[in-house]
């Protein structure tokens, strides 16, 4: 059932099953069999009767009672159940859809469960999602069906609930709430029924065990059921009267059932404690009571035990529970008891909660300490206390609220007003002290974000026609998105536009609830010329307001976006305002100056005009302009204005702000407090009540992500050169992975205090997948650099040189046109040089993997630099021009490791005779023309006959009028001549093709690579991994290679992937169908050219054939994808034919 669908339960066609019950009945009752249907276009149903049948759960104290099914048959029903979604299942974790504005939750059990009322005290307005086992909960969670799942753990009566304290070791998922929750127990009926008519009832056996003395009393004999609501729906279904049911009063409106008597449990204090689970762990903070839960086992020795608890008191924090079980793997330790032989002991695990946040210090101390004495431990959660005990009137209207007059519920897991104002006095909070903090608060605005149908058009109107300046930029092609900030000045102190650009997307609606941004300037007049010269559209010639002195001025940007020109002296901040529309004044400015912290700078009323301005800020610099048109009280949004960040010392403190202003005023939050995955910094957004869009960023996270980013950034695909060197080969590394996992090196987890992250339970994951090219203080320049930046490319550090990383284009755009006209690359960065000498090529074949000898004169190969274990040191371009001379070119981000190992072998070649040279050509450039349109071009530049130019063949000839050293391997030429020509080449090959062939930078030519299977230094190849361990495909993939593979009995291969979700990136995992780790991602992305997400990477012998299914881990989520041949497009050497 794909779960984006509303389930309805309905039943088609019902199954009866007859049942003696004790005897007291042996009449045949009819229990329907449910069946949901999906209210999408295409009805899927899928038979719960398939599943085992909540009747069967039924049994007597002495035996089991049968159930007999019958021919099916139709009958109407005692209660109408259509809105009640089905119990998720194994088999139903297959999608997902997430929606950011409604918390889902899953729970065990069905509509009615006491678990799903733990979820509805502790998010009254969730969407809660059924589940058939609480396995299947913590999967929900993990596949991202949901947002949250709900766990007994203990109760006050019957104690602790075993098998979930093992889920919470099985599984990934951290404890962010707990929620104690008074037990109601309530004996149900079928309508108009007495006590005196019920003689058994059903329910869990828990809640049986809870209600014994009472239900003796009544002396009615107790049936189990699977839980206390499929008790309720079995006796509802039934329509028999002398049979009840032991369960809530949520469950007693659900099914249509009598309350005949409450709080029958033989506790009347009787609690359960949940735990509300999630797939990140809550930020620890320190502004109020937290608990946090551990887990750990112990070393041997005598005392451990009392060492282990001593931390805590040590350092004066309170134990609230200790728990312990035998670990089920290994229970039993094996001692030495002298010289009676040896005893056996149980190996436990220790589940212990304490009251401390692991943002305190003495918390951090106590765990570090703790370690000493462990041979495992993982921290479950780090959650706020639940300090407040509801009472029973407000645990019994929470549920009874959550129904409409004939009982039946309002809607998936949503409760009224009523029940949400209950909730809020069970949870009263100093909501005084709180709303103080907006305007305590370090505030300020840090941009304004909307899209553009062309980024670079929109920057060069910006900088032309306003002044303003770049200060970000970057493209996100993982994501399908680039973005630029710019500004007049640092965004460190200045307020900036954030301009997004979706690929593919040119125009947007505006909307009419978008009102204008505002700049300042000395001189309207001039502004508006200049507006007029670059194409701009004036929609208000320049001159004073109506009534007023003010000078200015409206125009439009390309897109299409108002800009309001306002003649002012000199100012530090030219852009000063964004106006938005409102439908409720009043409103929106209590909602501001609440939720924000803003304050009324201005009110402006122009009844004359029939509008009213509220100004808005936290000063004068930068102001929100809020306008209400009378009579007008809803506007078109749009989807082209998206949302103004503004700065915040606590995003967690802000956030509960904002909620409760919401509840008060409306809006809601949309996405909860909380880092952004890869980035770290930490934001909550919100929309205010008519809908207009902010997010709140943490001051310092802003700032710390301002400094990494003084260099425009792009995907992980391009390579970090700064490399990590690693000794161990990647067999052995996915082997060590496991045993990590296994083991958690606690010492990682105390030194992050505050910025506790998913990383605090799960210290071995890789590092982030998104890289930051480093900067460098003097970056070289190729002798195409003023070429590039006239042509519009855009500059970033690359291994210690200033290269485009694209231009005009995007660069799956630049990826596609490559291949069907062409491309000019400058690769002059790459280091090309020369061996000569009568012993060159036996010197050469020391070092490389190639048959260098048998190379003919003017031909070349893609080959590799081995070390002494035969690991990759780096790739390589060779080319034998003649026995006596060979010229080759090496990666620049590994030249000085190259350059070094040659040297080092050379003097000692030459000590025992040999008779080498070599030479650095860095007088020369490099260019690479690739594509369709490569030769036929190159061919009007130059006199010879390229069509006797084969693929790997090298030749010295005069192209446009100066000497070249050309080679063609495999689409693309390298064409490599002296740095006063370059320029001069390049420009007659762009003159030459019409504006078919481009200039294409870094993040094209990383697609191309990808697209061909080729490997990437660092990445695909590094120097514990050898040639025939890559033999799959690439520069050394042939059959004979292949068969070298199979007989050394290699542990990993080398293979592609296509999959499906978000692209996978370097150091995702690879997974089998059944969730074993067989290998890792190297290199991955979106295709432009396919369409469809491409990776390569590394997997364990034996898991490599083609079509294999497998599951690729891509930000801990799993998504389906299989292994397939390399290259992923077709390869088109021009050879003879």
């Amino acid at each position: 059932m794909a779960l984006r669908c509303f389930p309805i339960w309905a039943c088609p066609q019902t199954a009866y099953y007859h049942y003696p019950l004790l005897g007291l009945d042996t009449k045949r009752r009819r229990i329907p069999l449910w069946e949901c249907s999906s209210s999408a276009s295409q009805r899927a149903v899928t038979a719960v009767g398939s599943e085992v049948p909540y009747g069967r759960e039924l049994k007597k104290p002495s035996d089991e009672m049968g159930l007999t099914q019958e021919s099916p048959q139709l009958e109407t029903f005692h209660r109408d159940l259509s809105m009640l979604p089905k119990p998720l299942t194994a088999n139903s974790l297959t999608s997902s859809a997430g929606d950011d504005s409604k918390v889902r939750i899953s729970f065990q059990g069905i509509p009615g469960a006491y678990s799903e009322t733990a979820a509805l005290k502790a998010y009254p307005n969730c969407e809660t999602v059924p589940g058939d086992q609480f396995e299947t909960a913590f999967q929900a969670v993990e596949l991202w069906l949901v947002d949250k799942a709900v766990l007994p753990i203990e109760n006050s009566v019957g104690g602790s609930i075993h098998r979930n304290y093992d889920l919470l070791l099985r599984h990934r998922l951290h404890i962010v709430q707990e929620v104690h929750l008074p037990v109601n127990h309530c004996l149900l009926g079928v309508p108009g029924v007495s006590i005196e008519d019920i003689k058994c009832v059903l329910s869990h056996p828990q809640a049986l065990d809870q209600c014994v003395n009472s239900l003796n009393d009544l002396g009615i004999q107790r049936v189990s059921a699977k839980d206390t609501a499929t008790a309720a729906q079995t006796v509802s279904s039934s329509g028999e009267r002398s049979i009840g049911a032991v369960a809530s009063v949520r469950a007693a409106n659900i099914y249509g059932l009598d309350i005949l008597v409450e709080n029958i449990q033989d506790d009347a204090n009787n609690v359960t404690r949940f735990l509300i689970l999630a797939r990140d762990p809550m930020i620890p903070r320190t502004d109020r009571p937290y608990k946090t839960s551990i887990v750990f086992s112990l070393e041997e020795g005598p005392g451990v035990l009392f060492k282990a608890l001593a931390v805590f008191s040590l350092r004066n924090i309170n134990l609230s529970k200790i728990e312990s079980r035998p670990q089920r793997r290994r229970p039993l330790r094996v001692v030495d008891g002298s010289n009676n032989g040896c005893a056996k002991y149980f190996d436990y695990l220790f589940y212990i909660d304490f009251e401390a946040s692991m943002a305190e210090t003495r918390a951090q101390h106590a765990l570090g300490h703790l370690q000493e004495f462990t041979s495992f431990i993982r921290i479950l959660g780090c959650y706020p206390m639940d300090l407040v005990s509801s009472s029973r009137e407000v645990v019994g209207q929470l549920e009874t609220d959550c129904f409409s007059s004939d009982g039946r519920s309002k809607s998936s897991g949503i409760c009224s007003p009523r029940a949400s104002s209950l909730r809020k006095l069970a949870d009263v909070a100093s909501n005084g002290e709180l709303l103080d903090w907006p305007k305590n608060d370090t505030r300020r605005f840090f941009h304004v974000v909307y899209r553009v149908g062309d980024l670079d058009r929109t920057i060069k109107f910006y900088t032309e026609c306003f002044g303003m300046k770049v200060s970000r930029q970057r493209d996100v092609p993982e994501e399908k998105y680039s973005n630029a900030f710019m500004g007049f000045g640092s965004e460190k102190s200045h307020f900036a536009v954030e301009l997004t650009y979706n690929y593919g997307v040119s125009s947007y609606d505006i909307g009419d609830g978008f009102g204008h941004f505002t700049i300042s300037t000395q001189d309207v007049y001039k502004m508006v010329e200049t507006v007029r010269a670059k194409g701009g559209n004036v929609t208000r010639e320049p001159g004073p307001v109506e009534g007023g002195s003010s000078i200015i001025a409206i125009v439009k940007d390309p897109d299409g976006y108002p800009f309001e020109l306002i003649q002012r002296g000199p100012t530090p901040e030219p852009f000063c305002q964004v106006m938005l529309r409102v439908g409720d004044l009043d409103r929106a400015i209590k909602f501001y100056e609440k939720a924000l912290g803003m304050r009324l700078l201005r009110r402006i009323k122009k009844p004359e005009y029939k509008y009213t301005i509220g100004m808005m800020g936290f000063n004068e610099s930068v102001v929100l302009e809020l306008t209400y048109k009378y009579g007008v009280t809803e506007y078109k949004k749009g989807n082209a204005y998206a949302q103004i960040a503004i700065g915040t010392d606590d995003v967690y403190k802000s956030g509960e702000v904002v909620k409760i202003v919401n509840k008060e005023l409306g809006g809601k939050i949309t996405r909860e407090p909380g880092p952004l995955p890869g980035i770290g910094t930490k934001i909550v957004s919100f929309l205010d009540p008519d809908g207009w869009k902010t997010v709140l960023v943490d001051n310092k996270d802003f700032m710390k992500e301002l400094g990494e980013s003084s260099v425009n950034y792009v995907s992980s695909s391009v390579k970090n050169l700064e490399e990590a060197p690693e000794a161990k080969t990647k067999s052995q590394s996915f082997e060590d992975e496991e045993e990590k996992k296994k083991k958690m090196r606690g010492g990682s987890l105390w030194q992050l205090g505050q910025s506790i992250t998913r990383r605090l339970a799960q210290s071995d994951k890789k590092p982030l997948s998104r890289r930051y090219l480093a900067s460098g203080a003097d970056l070289k320049k190729t002798a195409l650099y003023d070429f590039h930046v006239a042509h519009g490319g855009k500059m970033v550090p690359f291994s210690g040189w200033s290269m485009p990383i694209q231009y005009k284009d995007s660069i799956i755009d630049s990826t596609v046109n490559c291949r069907v006209n062409g491309s000019l690359f400058d690769v002059a960065h790459m280091c090309g040089l020369s061996l000569k000498g009568k012993d060159c090529v036996p010197f050469l074949e020391k070092l490389v993997v190639a048959d260098v000898a048998g190379l003919a004169p003017g031909t070349g190969s893609l080959t590799v630099f081995t070390n002494e274990k035969g690991g990759a040191i780096d790739d390589s371009v060779i080319t034998k021009v003649t026995d006596e001379h060979i010229y080759l070119v090496v990666n620049d981000g590994c030249r000085d490791k190259d350059l070094a190992h040659i040297e080092e072998h050379m003097k000692a070649f030459k000590s025992k005779g040999g008779d080498v040279l070599w030479h650095i050509h860095d007088e020369r450039s490099l260019l690479a023309l690739q594509g369709p349109l490569a030769a036929p071009l190159l061919q009007h530049l130059t006199k010879e006959d390229l069509s006797k130019l084969y693929f790997g063949q090298f030749q010295i000839l005069d192209i446009n009028g100066s000497t070249c050293f050309l080679t063609r391997t495999s689409s693309r030429g390298r064409v490599q001549e002296s740095h006063k020509h370059a320029v001069d080449l390049a420009k007659a090959i762009l003159e030459k093709s019409e504006g078919k062939v481009r200039l294409t930078g870094l993040g094209a030519r990383d697609s191309l690579r990808l697209e061909a299977g080729l490997c990437l230094y660092g990445n695909d190849m590094e120097q514990h991994i050898s040639p025939v361990e890559r033999a799959s495909h690439g520069p050394l993939g042939n059959v004979e290679e292949q068969k070298v593979a199979t007989r050394y009995g290699l542990t990993i291969r080398r293979v592609g992937f296509f999959s499906s979700g978000p692209p996978a990136r370097s150091h995702s995992e690879v997974h089998d169908e059944n969730g074993n780790k067989i290998g890792e991602i190297t290199s991955g992305g979106f295709s432009p050219n396919l369409k469809k997400n491409i990776a390569m990477g590394y997997v364990k012998s034996g898991q490599h054939k083609t079509g294999t299914k497998v599951k690729i881990l891509v930000r801990g989520k799993p998504y389906e994808g299989n292994i397939t041949k390399m290259p992923f497009v077709a390869t088109k050497y021009y050879k003879p034919s």
